[in-house]
C-alpha cells in the first residue's frame, strides 16, 4: 500500500465531509477579492481580540501545505489561542473542522474560527474527535484512493466549491449550454 502525502487542513476538511470532494479551480479575480476580504476580516478579528485581553503572537503561521492565520495569547492567563479567519458571514462547519485540524500542528490551549462580527471557540472534545476522524479519513483515502475518491456525500458547505466532475449530485450544465 502506498500511502498519500497529508493533505492540508483546509482539504482534509473537506475530505472528511465527502471523500469525493476535487477543489474547484479559482481564477485570479476571484482569488485577488477573496485575498482582500480575508485581509479586512483579518484586522477586525485582531482589532476584537486586543480589545478582549489578548496579544498577538503571530500572523500568518506557514508550514507544509497550510497557513495558521493568527495566534494570540491572553495577557491575564497566558493562554495561547489560535484563530482561523474566515470572511463569510456564515460559520461553516467545513470551517470549524479545518480549524480544529490546525490544533495538531501547534500548541494552543484553544482554537476559534473567526469572522467579521464572532468568535466560536472550539470545545477540546470537538478538537479531539476531529483528530479522530481526520485519521480515519487519511486510511480510507490512503488504502482505497479509487473508492474514495468515487464516495460522495452531499453537503451544503462543499459543494459550491467542488468541481468532481463524476459526482451525481453537482448541478451539470445543459447540452444547449455546453455546446455553444
Amino acid at each position: 500500500m502506498k500511502l498519500q502525502p497529508r493533505l492540508s487542513p483546509s482539504i482534509l476538511a473537506r475530505k472528511m465531509l465527502c471523500p469525493g470532494y476535487i477543489s474547484a479551480p479559482f481564477n485570479e479575480k476571484d482569488r485577488f477579492k477573496l485575498q482582500a476580504l480575508h485581509s479586512m476580516t483579518m484586522v477586525k478579528v485582531i482589532a476584537r481580540h486586543i480589545k478582549l485581553g489578548y496579544r498577538l503572537i503571530e500572523i500568518e503561521r506557514r508550514g507544509s501545505g497550510y497557513i495558521i492565520d493568527l495566534l494570540f495569547e491572553a495577557i491575564l492567563s497566558a493562554r495561547k489561542r489560535l484563530v482561523e479567519v474566515k470572511s463569510s458571514n456564515k460559520m461553516r462547519e467545513v470551517y470549524k473542522i479545518q480549524a480544529a485540524l490546525y490544533a495538531q500542528r501547534i500548541a494552543a490551549d484553544e482554537v476559534a474560527v473567526s469572522n467579521r462580527e464572532i468568535d466560536e471557540v472550539l470545545t477540546s472534545e470537538f478538537v479531539q474527535e476531529i483528530q479522530r476522524r481526520a485519521e480515519l479519513t487519511h486510511r480510507v483515502l490512503a488504502n482505497d484512493p479509487v473508492r474514495a475518491a468515487a464516495t460522495f456525500t452531499p453537503h451544503l458547505d462543499i459543494c459550491y466549491t467542488c468541481a468532481n466532475p463524476s459526482c451525481p449530485f453537482l448541478p451539470r450544465p445543459s447540452q444547449s449550454a455546453a455546446s455553444s
